[in-house]
Order: structure tokens, then C-alpha cells, then sequence
């Protein structure tokens, strides 16, 4: 039999009534902190999937992570629901004969599925019949499930890196030490690799190490806090938050939110006492970013700043021990803090012996890219495309960008960011101030690399803004050059980001400048035979980011269909500016009207290509077609001023006079004149009309 074979699992589901809990903890050397925050989602994910597949109900599915468990309470059905199985066969014709007797087909089917032909029933699917064998699967104990169910929800799990160990084959974030696992207080065995659950757990390492049993399920998060595991990294979260916010204002200091930290260090520990810590206030004279990043960096402390947002010499350590030991650990901590800042003043004295302007020389000795040259040359490209922005948007700022942008990159081979990459930029802003030049080239050598994530600020000054425009336009036009461009999948050198980044600074600060000639200007110091391929593609690029960056502002797809045809050539921001003119006019109660009119005039006017000419009025034979020439005549250079002031609520409004006009026109007139030079002037009249419009927006897109 060569039909295809569909099945369809019948599975209603029954009201839950009373559920058991199951309890899983899968204890692990300790687990890298960047990993269990997906971890614990990905656990919970799998196991509604997995419960999905074996038809288990369940109320609730709750997930945690310390650095030595992964774990998970769920509340499941005690009984799997039972479920029909539908295997949908030949059709009817091709079972049974005229006489209705079954046919080799049938009865081949029958059998491969353990029924008799009479068994068989008769559905009906699209335009045909077909025979449909029923097979009922009854419903058994989830208690009975559970040991094929718990390995493969363990086996599905995976992680950024994993590793083997031992002589098993076993991959997992870290080596497995214990399987626990009960289900309505019984013990739920399985062995995977070697490695046999049971009802046995363990609590904090080294303050309370021997294995314990768990009898009931809900004493499971209370036994783990007894023997000093803080299961749940919410509850861990608040009590370091808490415990340094107290600590803080024993010092009238004030803990500086670091939610990356603060995420971090709770799957850090599983016992968190926070424990407050001093440093000599001689380091403070350091930037204080640089003691922010090495107390981050590279000690996951969290820093201190007073009311005035002045950093403080205090900081709060978290540690993984009882507050009986806060003393040791304190004094452990100034310790090593004193020599990692000891080590930072170092590097920051010695680069500030070295003037900025005499590193820009060394920056040819760097590579930047092997088909890119060095950091010199890409400082060149920089200052090229920078010099381009200030002529059109601040000539008077020129020359400070110009040296800007020639020092941009020398940050990079000084001894602080060769040991705190994370502070590039930032810290060619304070080397620049030693160095006497002036607050606003300082403050845009710091702000370069700004936005640097989604949601992140942007520029705050004019040469900022014009230098990190320059830096991600010279990124863009280069990996696209080179052909490296972002995939469904991978953007590695972050082009999608940078795109959004100088989409958000033009906007910002409303830069007449366009998309094609900033990647014209950006490639010009390519030798390139396929340009305008190039430069298509780079269009295409971000036109692709403006649709769903404008998505995300609120604006919907419709209205920013109508204004995408400008991202080429008219400055983005005017584009925003037309996208608020359009929901504006979504508002008005005469739009609907307005936009059937303009419907009218683009399903009749001349598609691309037409070569028309400006219509005569002297042809005009109606007074219909003559009132429109005239409004229109009176129109266009209302509406092209206000364009060219960027009123563009108002040039839509403008045109919404011609509604009435243009409706009785097209109710009155024919434009399909049998005389050709009629008609060609009537359709010079219309595409003139749809011409105006389109300078506003497509309207044809509005719905």
C-alpha cells in the first residue's frame, strides 16, 4: 500500500484533580553562574515539553539553580490521560468493493494494526472518505513513567560548554555527583551513565557536606535551608540585596545597581552573607570606573557611592559562608582588593606618561583586520567619514572632531584596556584630560562606542555622537566590503546593533543627512568594482532593522510600509517625523475618506515608467477636471513648502482638500477618453496628483 499513513492522537485533557509532588535534583560540581540563569528556564521548558509528550497533566512546573544543583518541583497527575490514536488508511473506494466487501487493503491495514475489518471506521477528510483504524491507549501511572521520563529530561538538557568525565560518555555542564528524585514521597529509581537516583541530597559543601535523606516533598526547600542551601535565587537575591543596602547605610553610602553583578553573584553561592569591606581612600584619586570594573571584574564585589554619586572607598563582598566567618572573609577581601587596585594604579600611571597624540604613530604596529589594515588606518577612515558629518551638521565643531577621531583608537593599546577591555573609550577620555585637551573631545572619546547594547544611552554631545556614528558606519561599510555580513544566525561582528545605534543617533539629533550618502562617503576608501551592488545591499540592510525598530516603538506595519521608500535618500528622522504626521492622521475623523480618494487616484494613475507629460488645462474640456488642475495648481507649492520645512501633518492635511475635488472628478469624468491626447492629459492630471502624495508617504499602504 503506497498511501502515506497519517496518525492523530486524540488527546482531551481531564480535569486535574489532587497532584502529587515531583521533586529532581541533579547535584554537580560547581555549575559556571553564566550558565544556570538559562539553565533553570531551559529545565522548565523541557520538562512541559517532555510531560507533554507523555500525556502527564500538571498544575505548576517551578525551576532552580544554586552552583551545585539543578532542580525542579512540579505538581503532576498521579494517572497519564489516556489517549485515542487515529491511523488514517486507504480511502473508502480502495477498501471495500462496489459490494461493500472489504478489499486485500483493507484488510492488510486491519491486521498491521491488530484489528478486525469490521473494527475499521469511515471518515471523512477534505473532498474524500477514508477508512480510519482507532486505537485506544489506556492511561497509566505517572509513578510508572517517571523512571523513562526523568533521564531523558536530564539527557535533554545542554549548556554553552559541556564536558565528560570519568570513563562514561555522560556530557554535562559539570561532573554529576547525586540524582534525587521522589514522586508522592517514594523514591523514583533510574540510572543514567552509571549513576543511580535516590532519595538522598546534600546541603552547602563545606558547611554541611553528608548526604541526608528527604521523606516528604514538602519539606524539601526547608531541609536544603537547614543545612545552609538557599534554594530558590529570587529568595538569594533579595537577601544580598537587602543585607547590602543595610550594610551601605551603616556607612551613608549607597549600593551602585548592578543587575548583571547582582545576577551573577546569587547563582554564585548558595548561602549569601553579605559582608562589608574598606579600602585606603588614596585609590579614590583613580576613575572610578577603573575601580568599579577591577571590584566587578575581577572580585565580583559590588561598589559603594555616596548621595552625591561619588564613589566611596567601602564595598560589599558576598560570600558563601555563615556571618559567624564575616571578619575573615572581610579581611581576605581588603587583602586582594588592595593589590588588584595597587596593580591598576600601575598601568594608569604608566600610560599616562605616553600623550595620546604619540600613540596614534604606534597604532600602525596593530592590526585591526588582515583585509582591514591597522588601527591607524581605520582611525583614517574614521576621521574621513567624521569630516564628511561635520561639513553637513556642525562645521564649527570640525576641527575638535577631526582630532577626535584621530585619537579614537589609541585608548586601545594602553596597559589599563589591555587589562579591562571593557573600559576602551572611557579611558581615552580621562587620558585625553591629562593630556590638556579639551572637556568635549574627552567626553566623545568616551563616548564612541555608545549605544553598546540594546537599550543603552546614546551620545550625549555633538562630537560624540559624530564620532560614533563615524566608528559603526566604517564597521558596517567594511564587513559588508568584505563580504562579511550578518546571517539568519550569526552577526559577529554586531552590525545589526550598530546599524540600530546610528538609526538612533540621526534620529536624535535630527542630522539632514541620508543613508546612501553616509555609505557612499563610508566606502570611498575602497577601491571597489561592485559599488552599486554594494551599496544596494547596504540600503536593503537597513531597511531591514528601520521596519522592526519602528515596530517596536508602537508604530504599526502599515504606516511604516507607507514611509520605507524613503530610507534611501531623505534623512531618518523625517521619516519618524511622517510616521507621527501618519497616526496623527489615523486619528482624524475625515481618514477613511481621505485615503478611498487617494486609492482612487493610484489604481488609475500611470505605473513606473510612464512618461508623461505636465497636463495642459487648455485640454480640459469639463469644469470637473478643470476645478482639479486648478486646486492642484494652488496646492503644490503650499505643500512643497511645508516639506521642505518638515511639516508633514500639515502637507497631509494640505492635500486632504483635494478629496472632494478629486472624487467629484472621477464620479464626473471619464478618463478613459477614446481620443488618446484626452485621456493622456486627464492621466498627466492624476499622476501629478499621486507624485504630491508620494512625497509625503505612499499612502497606497495605509489600510
Amino acid at each position: 500500500m503506497s498511501k502515506k499513513i497519517e496518525k492523530t492522537i486524540n488527546n482531551n485533557p481531564s480535569p486535574i484533580t489532587h497532584c502529587p509532588l515531583l521533586l529532581l535534583e541533579i547535584g554537580t560540581e560547581e555549575i559556571p553562574a553564566r550558565f544556570l540563569h538559562d539553565a533553570i528556564i531551559k529545565l522548565r521548558e523541557n520538562a512541559e515539553k517532555i510531560f507533554s509528550e507523555h500525556r502527564l497533566l500538571y498544575k505548576s512546573i517551578k525551576t532552580y539553580a544554586t552552583p551545585r544543583r539543578l532542580s525542579m518541583i512540579a505538581e503532576v497527575d498521579p494517572v497519564q490521560k489516556a489517549a485515542e490514536i487515529e491511523i488514517w488508511g486507504p480511502p473508502v473506494n480502495a477498501a471495500f468493493d462496489r459490494n461493500g466487501k472489504p478489499t486485500k487493503a483493507a484488510e492488510s491495514f486491519a491486521k498491521t494494526h491488530g484489528l478486525c475489518v469490521k473494527d475499521l471506521v469511515k471518515k471523512e477528510k477534505g473532498k474524500g472518505n477514508y477508512v480510519v483504524a482507532v486505537i485506544k491507549e489506556a492511561a497509566q501511572q505517572t509513578i510508572d513513567l517517571l523512571p523513562e521520563i526523568l533521564p531523558k529530561l536530564i539527557l535533554s538538557l545542554n549548556f554553552p560548554k559541556s564536558m565528560r568525565w570519568g570513563s562514561g560518555s555522560l556530557r554535562f555542564a559539570r561532573p554529576i555527583h547525586w540524582i534525587f528524585s521522589i514522586y508522592d514521597n517514594k523514591k523514583i529509581s533510574f540510572e543514567i551513565d552509571g549513576l543511580k537516583s535516590s532519595n538522598m541530597t546534600r546541603g552547602h559543601r563545606f558547611l554541611s557536606p553528608a548526604a541526608f535523606e528527604i521523606k516528604d516533598c514538602k519539606a524539601y526547600i526547608n531541609l536544603l535551608r537547614n543545612n545552609f542551601v538557599i534554594l530558590d535565587p529570587d529568595e538569594r537575591k533579595k537577601i544580598i540585596v537587602d543585607g547590602a543596602q543595610k550594610l551601605a547605610s551603616s556607612v551613608d553610602a549607597f549600593l551602585i545597581e548592578d543587575e548583571d553583578l547582582l545576577q551573577h553573584v546569587t547563582y554564585l553561592v548558595e548561602y549569601p552573607v553579605p559582608v562589608l569591606g574598606t579600602f585606603p581612600v588614596e585609590y579614590l584619586y583613580l576613575p572610578k570606573e577603573l575601580l568599579i570594573t577591577v571590584m566587578k571584574g575581577h572580585q565580583k564585589y559590588f561598589a559603594l557611592q555616596d548621595a552625591q554619586g561619588k564613589l566611596t572607598n567601602h564595598f560589599i563582598i558576598v560570600s558563601n559562608t555563615k556571618n559567624d566567618n564575616a571578619e575573615i572573609i572581610k579581611k581576605g577581601a581588603e587583602k586582594v582588593i588592595k593589590a588588584r587596585f595597587e596593580d591598576a594604579r600601575f598601568y594608569y600611571e604608566e600610560d599616562k606618561k605616553i600623550p595620546l597624540n604619540k600613540r596614534v604613530k604606534e597604532l600602525k604596529k596593530v592590526i585591526y583586520h588582515e583585509k582591514l589594515g591597522n588601527l591607524y588606518d581605520k582611525s583614517c577612515r574614521i576621521a574621513l567619514i567624521a569630516d564628511f558629518i561635520a561639513d553637513k551638521c556642525c562645521p564649527e565643531k570640525k576641527e575638535d572632531i577631526h582630532t577626535a577621531a584621530l585619537l579614537s583608537k589609541t585608548d586601545l593599546i594602553s596597559g589599563v584596556v589591555g587589562e579591562f577591555p571593557e573600559l576602551q573609550g572611557i579611558m581615552g577620555g580621562y587620558y585625553a584630560l591629562n593630556d590638556g585637551y579639551n572637556k568635549d573631545i574627552a567626553k566623545a572619546l568616551s563616548e564612541q562606542y555608545l549605544p553598546a547594547f540594546s537599550g543603552d544611552r546614546l551620545p550625549e554631545t555633538p562630537i560624540g555622537a559624530v564620532l560614533s556614528l563615524s566608528d559603526k558606519l566604517d564597521n558596517i561599510a567594511s564587513f559588508f566590503m568584505l563580504g562579511l555580513t550578518p546571517t539568519g544566525t550569526e552577526d559577529p561582528f554586531a552590525l545589526r546593533r550598530q546599524a540600530l545605534g546610528i538609526i538612533s543617533i540621526l534620529i536624535k539629533n535630527r542630522y539632514n543627512l541620508n543613508i546612501y550618502e553616509l555609505m557612499d562617503k563610508s566606502l570611498q576608501a575602497f577601491e571597489l568594482d561592485n559599488k552599486e551592488v554594494l551599496m544596494n545591499d547596504l540600503i536593503k540592510f537597513f531597511e531591514q532593522r528601520i521596519e522592526p525598530l519602528f515596530q517596536s516603538h508602537g508604530y504599526p506595519l502599515d504606516s511604516i510600509s507607507a514611509v520605507m521608500s524613503f530610507v534611501k535618500d531623505k534623512p531618518i528622522y523625517t521619516i519618524k517625523e511622517r510616521l507621527d504626521a501618519i497616526q496623527k492622521l489615523k486619528g482624524e475623523t475625515g481618514y477613511e475618506s481621505f485615503l478611498l480618494a487617494i486609492k482612487r487616484i493610484n489604481n488609475i494613475a500611470p505605473k513606473a515608467g510612464y512618461e508623461s507629460k505636465v497636463a495642459n488645462y487648455e485640454l480640459f474640456e469639463q469644469d470637473e477636471e478643470k476645478n482639479l488642475y486648478k486646486a492642484v495648481e494652488a496646492l503644490t507649492p503650499q505643500i512643497n513648502s511645508l516639506l521642505d520645512d518638515h511639516k508633514y501633518y500639515d502637507a497631509i492635511n494640505a492635500l486632504m482638500t483635494l478629496k472632494e475635488p478629486i472624487n467629484i472628478f472621477f464620479d464626473k469624468v471619464l478618463v478613459m477618453d477614446k481620443r488618446e491626447e484626452i485621456k493622456q492629459n486627464r492621466l498627466s492630471l492624476i499622476k501629478t496628483i499621486r507624485d504630491i502624495a508620494l512625497q509625503i508617504a505612499d499612502f497606497s499602504k495605509l489600510s
